[in-house]
Parts: structure tokens; sequence; C-alpha cells
């Protein structure tokens, strides 16, 4: 019985770091607020437009691959979320409560992103 109890403790030890590890991968450095903000204009446009050719496109990926885009100043602050371990009914009843339109799903244990439900994903699952 004790062996058991030294090897649950040292598997237990193992997943800990390798949570710490983890944790301290994230990129959670303050970014200062870049200085350019782009037209809220530039992000709503048709997503098949024909302003750009692809040949365009790629070329202004690859010059600028290094680049990173602040999107800051267009989210949310403090998003409505729920977790992957929340029933069906709750997720329900957080986006009538609340007139979502999509709900970022979050990782109790590690506090990351899992993904994104939107009203079509629950509409896919409701019977009406």
């Amino acid at each position: 019985m004790n062996d058991f109890l030294k090897n649950e403790q040292a598997s237990l030890m193992k997943r800990v770091s390798r949570m710490e590890r983890r944790a301290s991968e994230c990129d959670t450095t303050d970014l200062p607020l870049s200085e350019v903000i782009v037209d809220w204009k530039h992000f709503n446009c048709d997503l098949y437009s024909s302003d750009l050719s692809f040949d365009d496109i790629k070329e202004i990926c690859e010059n600028n691959s290094t680049e990173r885009l602040d999107m800051r100043p267009y989210m949310i602050d403090n998003p409505i979320i729920c977790f992957t371990t929340d029933k069906f009914q709750k997720v329900l009843d957080i986006f009538r409560f609340n007139q979502c339109r999509q709900l970022c799903v979050i990782n109790p244990v590690t506090g990351r992103l899992q993904g994104v439900i939107g009203r079509e994903d629950l509409f896919a699952y409701m019977s009406l």
C-alpha cells in the first residue's frame, strides 16, 4: 500500500510540474499598445472581396511574417465564458441571458482557450 501511495504522489508531482512548465510558456507579458490603430472598417469587409488578389495577400503575409497585430483595441476586456465541464443547459442559459453571439470555452484546469461556441453550434444540437 505504501508503494502505491508513493507512485501516486510521484505521478501527481510530474503532472503538476508539467502544468507549471506550460503556464510558464504562456505569453503573459504585457505588450505596449500600438500607436497605429486601424479603422474598424478594414475588419468589416466582405470575405470574398476582390480588392486584392491572392498573390498580393501572399506577398503581404510573407513581408510581415514576423510582425504582430495588436488586437486589444478591438477586443472585449472581459468576455463571457463557459468551461469545458459545463453542462449544455448552462451554456444555453448563458447564451439566452447575456444575448451572446459567441462564447469562449475555457479549460478550467489550465485556463487556456479551448474553443469558441457560436449560435449555429447550439442550434445544431437543439431539438426545434
